[in-house]
């Protein structure tokens, strides 16, 4: 249900050197520290500016990386298997092209809503620089003959092998037309769900779209722009973690907010903090103080209302606590990625906050079936990891 492609990218010399983190997730200090560098990917993705100013650079910067052998283009289509690896955890998938038209016939299913503005920076930033340079990361549900295929790929010496953020990476390359047809037979059958990258997905369809209509030829279905630059993994081959949540003020009376709480949920006071260890429950802290919260009523009308995150927004941020825009009350905000709840509990002793709501991690087959319902997931409601290097391939949208 998915037609797929090899592409002919950009890649770095010094991957090492070159590659960064996600632009979403990069910090104010690292990026400094990155700029410092004029070899980083940084100075495309998050360049300096004003305006219109920062998409001019951003396009200045992606040209003086070919002029100055920064990045080289591959001379051969090819598709790419992405492994991290860890002690504690490793994940792969394909780097490739999956068609728009896909995205747009509903084959790339998608679970949350872009926002106005970043959807419209990420535009501005694609249009003025005419690359693609972040992986939008999708999943498949599980299939032995496309595993095989990439265990295949793996026997090979790989293009990429170095450490970066904790992770040895590690990119093989896959030029026989013979094995890119085997995938591309197997995917016809697949739809993909885009797990991370739902702004990035959008603004190459909006390119797409601009395209479209400059188009003199009736046939331009392999032109670049036509593809989505994509990381596509087996969705038994992705770790999620909780993305939890913070209040910095508990206006209401702190024993009208348990008394509150024990109409949603049984609540127990334990002794220190903690994960939960199954759905349907909330591990908080407030103000130092730690209960375990078990939802009371099970009987949920639909996938994404037995979510923790959705029970948590529809029964206790908006009627008890509120916070009725989550993306714009700066009462909340949003810590993802962090397991360690002693850490967690930092943030209400050391940091001046009042409560921090621990969640139990959404299984990727929840994030499945309400994207095939057509459903919408509460705003961040997942946190992937580990995050995809970008700048690993950069895809290169203009017709040669």
């Amino acid at each position: 249900m998915v037609r797929i492609s090899a592409l002919r990218p950009y890649y770095p010399n010094d991957p090492n050197e070159f590659t960064t983190n996600p632009y979403d997730v990069i910090g104010k200090e690292e990026e400094y520290q990155l700029k410092q560098n004029p070899n980083s990917l940084i100075q495309l993705i998050l360049p300096d500016g004003e305006g219109e100013e920062i998409y001019n650079n951003a396009s200045i910067a992606y040209e003086k990386f070919k002029t100055n052998n920064i990045i080289v283009q591959e001379d051969t289509p090819s598709i790419y298997v992405y492994r991290q690896e860890s002690a504690q955890f490793s994940q792969q998938g394909l780097i490739m092209g999956i068609a728009l038209q896909d995205y747009e016939d509903g084959n790339i299913v998608k679970h949350e809503h872009t926002r106005e503005k970043p959807l419209q920076d990420r535009t501005e930033h694609i249009v003025a620089t005419n690359v693609a340079a972040g992986l939008v990361w999708s999943v498949f549900r599980a299939d032995r003959e496309i595993n095989k295929l990439i265990e295949q790929i793996k026997q090979k010496k790989p293009k990429f092998d170095f450490e970066k953020y904790g992770y040895r990476h590690l990119v093989w390359q896959e030029t026989d037309p013979n094995i890119i047809k085997q995938l591309s037979n197997l995917f016809k059958d697949k739809k993909v769900y885009i797990a991370d990258g739902h702004h990035r997905a959008a603004s190459a369809a909006e390119y797409r779209k601009t395209q479209l209509k400059k188009a003199t030829e009736t046939n331009k279905s392999n032109a670049p722009w036509q593809y989505l630059l994509s990381y596509v993994a087996s969705d038994d081959q992705i770790r999620i973690l909780p993305y939890n949540r913070v209040i910095r003020k508990l206006r209401n009376d702190e024993d009208d907010f348990i008394e509150k709480l024990e109409n949603v949920f049984d609540v127990r006071k334990v002794k220190k903090a903690f994960n939960p260890d199954m759905k349907n429950t909330i591990a908080i802290c407030i103000k130092g103080k730690w209960f375990e919260l078990i939802a009371k009523d099970k009987s949920f009308n639909s996938q994404r209302d037995s979510l923790d995150v959705a029970i948590l927004q529809d029964k206790v941020l908006e009627p008890i606590l509120g916070i009725l825009n989550f993306r714009a009350d700066e009462n909340i905000f949003f810590v993802g990625g962090i397991k360690d709840p002693t850490i967690m509990e930092e943030y209400i002793t050391n940091k001046g906050n009042d409560i921090f709501f621990n969640l139990f991690p959404v299984d990727i087959r929840d994030l499945e079936s309400i994207a095939d319902s057509g459903g919408v997931m509460p705003p961040k409601s997942t946190w992937f990891d580990p995050k995809l290097l970008s700048g690993l391939v950069l895809h290169d949208l203009r017709e040669e």
